[in-house]
């Protein structure tokens, strides 16, 4: 079992503003297959209360409330 940071969360979901550069973007596609891989059951992960804090508040100001729930739960 691994320790899920919220890093992973906020470079899989987090809608940025400006163009990312390739490096960004490459992290941005394997944060998203790390999230692919445990919704799938592939990878078994824990995390705490306060990482789950953290992405609530740097996603919501992108996300609809029932976004951020779905993601989550």
């Amino acid at each position: 079992m691994r320790f899920l940071d919220a890093n992973i969360f906020i470079y899989a979901y987090y809608k940025p503003k400006k163009l990312l550069t390739q490096k960004e973007e490459d992290m941005k596609e394997q944060a998203k297959k790390i999230v692919r891989n445990i919704s799938a059951g592939k990878e078994q992960v824990m995390t705490t209360v306060v990482h789950i804090s953290e992405i609530v508040n740097i996603l919501k100001n992108g996300m609809t409330q029932n976004q951020l729930t779905h993601i989550i739960l």
